[in-house]
Formats: C-alpha cells, structure tokens, sequence
C-alpha cells in the first residue's frame, strides 16, 4: 500500500504548481462557459493557495428564470473544476511522486457552492457535484484545453498571477484549440 506524503513534507514549488492548475481549471472551464476571468492570483508568500476571479453578473438569479438555474449550475461546475485541474496536475509527471492523497483544497470552492446548490435545490445534491465534476473534467481533458491549462498554470506558478487578456491570448492561439 501506498503511503502518501504529509502535505508539509511537499517542497513548496510542488504545491505552488499544484494550486496553479488548481487555478488554471477554474480558470478554462470559465472561458468555456463565458465566464471571463478579471484575473487569477496564487496568494503570498508560498503560493500554494489561490484566487479567480470572474467579471461580475450584470443582473440576479431569479429561481422563475430556467436561464438562472443553467447558470447556478454552471457556477457549480466552474467551482469543480479547480479541484478537476488540481487532480491532472496530481495524476502525472512530478505531482504523481508527490501526491497527498485527499486533498483540501476543494473546501474553499465547496463553500462558494453553497448558495448555488441552495438556489437550485436539487433532490439529490452528490448527484448534482457528481455530475459537475464530470462536465468539468471534460471540458478539461479536451487536448486543446490541456494545453491551455497547462500554459496558464505555468504563467500563475512563475508570476504568481495572471490577467484576462493573457488568458485570452493563451487559449486563442492555435496550439490550444
């Protein structure tokens, strides 16, 4: 049986590169939605926490409107998704060495769920999350979004931040569709 590391016993950059694909998940599954990202930060002084943020909504969500409860989900979906993009980062290459095991660092998105699973009311809420996570994950392992996480993880871990107009340019090239 494999024993996974305490999650201070991982080097800093792993969990930097880690929360940056955590971030860039968010981050693609946005733009695939029409969410446009104002920026995206990982948090001083190791980075190894993080931050999206999306344009506001111009207007409420109104529980009469089924516009409304397609974008509560989405939400949802968006939420799911760092937690989706952490895991690519987790599943190969250098996170695969270091792996944690369960990891906590979907908590912060699960709590921004709350109000949107509370406005959709679903009779069965693990199969709403369930179903989230898989619509994330797709769009996350289309090859050209790969690419493109990929891409924005590395801007975020180098720089710490990213803003919308790098977003835009990483996902409109050519190599990432």
């Amino acid at each position: 049986m494999r024993r996974h590391p305490d999650l201070s016993a991982i080097p800093a950059e792993i969990r930097r590169a880690a929360c940056a694909f955590h971030e860039a998940g968010h981050i693609i599954v946005g733009w695939h939605h029409e969410r446009y990202v104002t920026h995206a930060w990982l948090r001083p002084p190791l980075g190894v926490s993080g931050e999206t943020c999306f344009e506001p909504y111009r207007k409420g969500f109104r529980t009469e409107r089924s516009a409304d409860l397609r974008r509560a989900e989405v939400e949802v979906t968006i939420l799911s998704a760092g937690h989706c993009g952490e895991m690519i980062y987790w599943n190969e290459g250098e996170g695969l060495r270091w792996y944690p095991g369960a990891i906590h660092s979907h908590d912060d998105d699960l709590e921004q769920m709350r109000p949107y699973i509370a406005f959709l009311q679903p009779a069965d809420e693990a199969a709403l999350l369930a179903r989230c996570a898989r619509a994330a994950t797709a769009i996350l392992y289309n090859p050209a979004m790969r690419v493109a996480q990929k891409a924005i993880a590395n801007v975020l871990f180098e720089r710490r931040r990213i803003d919308r107009d790098e977003v835009d340019a990483i996902i409109r090239r050519p190599s990432a569709r």
